[in-house]
C-alpha cells in the first residue's frame, strides 16, 4: 500500500497526525481542479478548505482501492461548480493567478493560465484534470458525467486549439 493510502487509513481511524503530509501530497491537484472552474485564486484557496473538510466528513465512504486524487478532484469540482452556479451573476475578475499555495511551485509560469484561458470551460477542465491532475480519461468521464468518447473528443479538440494558439506565446 502506498503512502497516501496508508495516511487515508489513519485518517479513517481519526488519527490526524499525518494530515499535513496528506494535504501536501494532494493540494496542487485540488487547487487546479477548483481554479480551472472558479478562475479566482483566493476563492480557490477558500474552497480548498471546504474540500478537505468534506473529505474528512465523508472519509468512511472512500473505498480503499480508489484513486484518492480522483476522489478529491471530484469533491473539489462539485464544490467549485456549486460556488460558480451560486455566484455566476457576479463578474469574475480575469486577473491571472500570481501564485499557487505551494512555496516550492511559486515559479509556475503565468503563461500556463493565459493559455488555459484560450479554452472553453469544458476543454479547460478536461485538460487540467488530465495533464495537471494526471487523471485517466475514464475517471474524467465519470466525474463530468460525460461519455468517454465525448471527453476524448473535447480533449483532442482542446489540444489542437492549444497547438494553434500557443505559437503566439512563444
Amino acid at each position: 500500500m502506498d503512502k497516501i493510502h496508508v495516511i487515508i487509513e489513519e485518517l479513517k481511524l481519526r488519527d490526524y497526525k499525518s494530515f499535513d503530509t496528506f494535504y501536501n501530497l494532494t493540494k496542487n491537484q485540488v487547487f487546479y481542479a477548483i481554479v480551472s472552474i472558479v478562475k479566482d485564486q483566493y476563492q480557490a484557496e477558500d474552497l480548498m478548505q471546504e474540500v478537505y473538510m468534506k473529505f474528512l466528513e465523508k472519509i468512511e465512504d472512500y473505498k480503499s482501492n480508489s484513486n484518492p486524487y480522483a476522489y478529491l478532484s471530484t469533491i473539489a469540482r462539485n464544490l467549485a461548480i456549486n460556488y460558480y452556479n451560486k455566484n455566476k451573476r457576479i463578474v469574475v475578475s480575469d486577473e491571472l493567478i500570481e501564485s499557487i499555495p505551494d512555496e516550492e511551485v511559486e515559479e509556475v509560469n503565468e503563461d500556463i493560465f493565459k493559455i488555459l484561458d484560450l479554452l472553453d470551460p469544458d476543454e479547460r477542465e478536461i485538460v487540467t484534470l488530465h495533464v495537471i491532475n494526471d487523471l485517466k480519461f475514464r475517471e474524467i468521464a465519470i466525474m463530468m458525467d460525460k461519455p468517454l468518447g465525448t471527453v476524448l473528443w473535447i480533449y483532442n479538440k482542446a489540444i489542437k486549439k492549444l497547438k494553434e494558439k500557443a505559437v503566439d506565446f512563444i
